[in-house]
């Protein structure tokens, strides 16, 4: 991952319809990072004309490259209402709809949001989000969110449940939560591998009503065992990564010398990263909590860059869209202090990448589409200063 050249705005302009720069619509976000890093990273906002998915959206929409018969596309995936459907072509703005992604066994149960999709050789990986209905908490209508991996051998037209890959346990739910949507878990996340491909790093929310335990945390997995990634994911927890514990069924008591058959897997509660101010039932009005994280390794600054949601009320009304800097997947607490984008805004912020067969919402350069709720008025250009 090598840093690209000066950005020369001239090269853009072709992209977009900017003329001028409206005061109070561009917000700076920089934050000094260690000293080898040099100047401060920033992002700004650019006017641009309008751009929108070919599907609806209410979560991150993960894109994908791949060469097949000669010529590339660009496959990207919009998970609505618990189920993802896929686009194709040649460009950003040449996608069009494809039929509807299938599994092949069994589909994830209750609804799944596909929210990043790793290509490896001949297979695809997609981390999705779940929400089970019925599982706790029956009577509140919410859900108890996890987060599970699927894999596909077809470019993502059809998929094999891989099974689930992280959970919070089921005695931190709170069926009283004010949080309207959810009584606890892990979801709404963002998972990119390393450069050398050795771990998938998930960052993601935790939905746990507890003291130092609400906010965006991370895990990661060997990516060696993305074939068979359950009980496989370590969180970070006290600057340390934790792997699960098996739990075992205790048996029946009359029979004492059969051996205990394992049931599943207990993960450690994550230390969040950027835990919430304000979290839904901490006795105070209002709530200050990020969530949602969109993660994209950007050529032009050499670093990553996470998007991030605000959530102000237990409705989860949009207090802005923030972004944050680190030159290191593997240091959680290396993340800049989230700093101001978008003033209220919308749901799920992502970029897509412009750089033609290289361009995701993983990998962009000085210059990328900005999109929240899937819909693009703005280019978002990253430099340093």
């Amino acid at each position: 991952m090598t840093r690209s050249g000066p950005f020369d705005l001239s090269r853009w302009q072709w992209l977009a319809a900017v003329s001028t720069i409206v005061a109070g619509t561009i917000v700076l976000a920089e934050r000094d990072l260690d000293a080898q890093s040099g100047a401060a990273p920033y992002a700004v906002l650019l006017p641009a004309t309008a751009l929108a998915f070919p599907n609806s959206t209410d979560s991150n929409s993960p894109a994908v490259w791949e060469l097949g018969d000669g010529a590339w596309t660009l496959s990207l995936f919009n998970s609505f209402n618990g189920h993802p459907e896929v686009s194709r072509g040649a460009s950003l703005p040449r996608l069009t709809r494809a039929e509807r992604p299938a599994f092949a066994g069994a589909a994830p149960e209750g609804g799944y949001w596909f929210e990043s999709v790793i290509r490896d050789a001949d297979s695809w990986y997609a981390f999705y989000h779940q929400e089970r209905p019925g599982v706790v908490c029956v009577e509140s209508g919410k859900m108890w969110v996890r987060i599970g991996l699927a894999r596909s051998g077809d470019r993502g037209a059809t998929w094999t449940d891989l099974g689930p890959v992280l959970e919070t346990p089921a005695s931190t739910t709170r069926c009283d939560t004010r949080d309207i949507f959810f009584v606890g878990g892990v979801g709404d996340f963002s998972v990119m591998l390393d450069p050398d491909r050795q771990y998938a790093y998930l960052y993601y929310p935790q939905y746990v009503e507890a003291d130092g335990l609400t906010g965006v945390s991370a895990a990661r997995m060997a990516w060696a065992d993305r074939d068979d990634p359950v009980g496989r994911v370590d969180v970070w927890a006290d600057g340390a990564w934790i792997p699960p514990r098996e739990v075992f069924d205790e048996g029946d008591p009359d029979e004492p010398d059969a051996p205990a058959a394992p049931i599943g897997w207990d993960h450690p509660l994550a230390t969040p990263l950027l835990p919430s101010a304000n979290r839904f039932d901490d006795a105070r009005p209002g709530v200050e909590l990020y969530w949602g994280p969109s993660l994209h390794w950007n050529t032009s600054i050499d670093s990553y860059v996470m998007l991030l949601n605000k959530a102000v009320n237990e409705a989860w009304d949009q207090g802005g869209v923030y972004v944050s800097f680190n030159t290191r997947l593997d240091r959680p607490d290396g993340w800049s202090a989230p700093t101001l984008l978008v003033r209220g805004g919308q749901w799920y912020p992502q970029v897509i990448g412009l750089d033609p067969t290289l361009g995701t919402d993983s990998l962009a350069g000085g210059v990328a589409r900005f999109f929240m709720a899937g819909k693009s008025s703005h280019l978002v250009v990253f430099g340093r200063r």
